[in-house]
């Protein structure tokens, strides 16, 4: 009898366990969908509506507190064919073409060019170095 009632007891614990891991999964889920909205209500106090086009203008003013609440937001770092880098690149905001790339956006032909067109040799450099192709 005390083995049946060791094997219900250890069913109980996992049980149990697995409730616990289930809870703390659901919380923090519902913890980022919480982040993504404070994040556009940010946006919204700051004068600036969620758009692509808000965005690119945002990394292009070198405006890294805004950059981040629309990566927090959910925006797509390479949103609207990767105008952001490219506005960043041709205006030489070196932090900001450095963080977005650190965030997965790609380096694009374009931003290439406008980093070289606008004379920014430092980020044309990063640039090539992260695979932006002629």
């Amino acid at each position: 009898m005390s083995n049946s009632f060791a094997g219900i007891h250890r069913v109980r614990i996992t049980a149990i366990i697995a409730a616990f891991v289930m809870c703390i999964s659901f919380q923090s889920g519902n913890a980022e969908a919480a982040d993504a909205l404070q994040a556009r209500k940010d946006i919204k106090a700051m004068g600036l509506e969620y758009t692509g086009q808000d965005f690119a203008k945002a990394a292009g003013n070198g405006d890294m507190t805004a950059v981040r609440l629309y990566l927090d937001a959910g925006m797509d770092v390479n949103e609207g064919g990767g105008a952001a880098i490219g506005l960043a690149a041709g205006r030489g905001r070196t932090q900001m073409v450095q963080f977005l790339l650190s965030k997965g956006a790609k380096p694009t032909s374009s931003a290439l060019q406008y980093a070289r067109t606008r004379g920014h040799p430092d980020i044309e450099k990063m640039l090539i170095e992260a695979g932006a192709k002629e």
